[in-house]
């Protein structure tokens, strides 16, 4: 894995434009999107979410002969990952869907046609495993995604190799001592 590195203010900046953010919804709220590429450049993997101390990380599952977690006895599920134009924030998302709410976008893009082309209203439903969405096409409206920073979705869900994903899941929360300030009211080091 390759470790960053950034200097000043222009590394702040950079890293911030370049982390995407997953559009996440509480149960009963709403908010309108835009489609902003073409149906038929989204991505979909199997993955794998798993609590690793103290924190949920998703893990992309390299199958079950080769997963580690597949051989673990761990589910995997389908994710397709959707660039998403979020109106309430302004700004590009990017919505997780499952399996079903994927089935219920390639119903509206049969129906509608280029999904880019109107605005969207989805609405969260329930809780856990028990929620659904519901999306409201709105009349077809002009868009200009072309400003519009889209995330690299390819690179947000690279695969591990099989050692890095047991290295990960084998990790213990290390026991450090808390840092204590010394005579002279600093820090050692």
């Amino acid at each position: 894995m390759d470790v960053y590195v950034g200097k000043g203010l222009g590394a702040i900046k950079e890293a911030s434009e370049n982390t995407a953010i997953n559009l996440k919804l509480k149960n009963g709220e709403s908010t309108e999107i835009r489609f902003i590429v073409p149906v038929d450049e989204l991505i979909s993997v199997y993955e794998h979410t798993e609590k690793i101390n103290d924190r949920w990380r998703t893990i992309r599952c390299l199958g079950k002969d080769n997963c580690p977690l597949c051989k673990a006895g761990k589910y995997a599920s389908f994710k397709t990952y959707i660039p998403v134009y979020d109106y309430k924030d302004q700004r590009v998302k990017i919505f997780k869907a499952s399996k079903t709410v994927g089935l219920t976008i390639v119903g509206l893009a049969e129906e509608y046609g280029d999904l880019r082309k109107r605005k969207f209203k989805i609405l969260r439903q329930g809780e856990g495993n028990n929620t659904t969405y519901q999306f409201f096409a709105r009349d077809p409206d002009e868009f200009d995604a072309s400003d519009l920073k889209i995330p690299n979705i390819e690179e947000l869900i690279k695969p591990m190799s099989p050692e890095e994903i047991e290295n990960l899941i084998n990790q213990k929360v290390s026991s450090v001592e808390p840092t204590t300030p010394n005579t002279e009211g600093g820090f050692p080091f």
